[in-house]
């Protein structure tokens, strides 16, 4: 038994030497990069295709007239204006119409209405669903009800002076 923990013992030292090994590589290569390495795509030119073709064409000359779109008057004129006045108006009480005297008609009786066939008939049925208080909770029901506590005098002076 002794002997093999012996070899485990070598094989982990060993191991571990050789991770360091590595790690030295690794720091050489971080401090000292290779500068010669390259991408061989690096330096390629991209061609894209050809450009877009430019084309002319020809047009003709036109010639727009400047017009003139105020027009002069000769003369200017100018009218009077007149006073404005207003009227007097009187005034009058006004007469309000009286309503006619409120007729009454003879009107006869309306016959018994029958009750209903099913009036004295009896069916059982179940209470609505909303008188019943709904005792399912949910996990956020939970939370919030370890909450409701009564508050104290401080804590209710707190909130009632929260605006000062």
């Amino acid at each position: 038994m002794r002997p093999s923990l012996l070899v485990l013992a070598f094989l982990a030292l060993a191991t571990a030497s050789f991770a360091q090994e590595q790690e030295r590589k690794l720091v050489d290569r971080l401090l000292s990069p290779d500068t010669k390495l390259a991408n061989p795509g690096q330096n390629k030119k991209f061609t894209g295709g050809l450009e877009a073709p430019t084309r002319s064409a020809a047009t003709k000359s036109f010639y727009v007239s400047e017009k003139k779109l105020s027009k002069t008057f000769v003369a200017d004129r100018s009218a009077p204006t007149t006073s404005f006045r207003t009227r007097n108006y009187s005034t009058h009480a006004a007469t309000v119409p009286t309503l006619p005297s409120m007729r009454t008609y003879q009107t006869k009786k309306s016959r018994d209405v029958s009750p209903s066939g099913y009036s004295t008939k009896k069916y059982a049925t179940r209470d609505f669903a909303g008188n019943k208080p709904f005792l399912g909770q949910g996990k956020s029901q939970k939370a919030l009800h370890a909450q409701d506590r009564p508050l104290t005098i401080d804590e209710v002076r707190e909130l009632l002076n929260k605006n000062k």
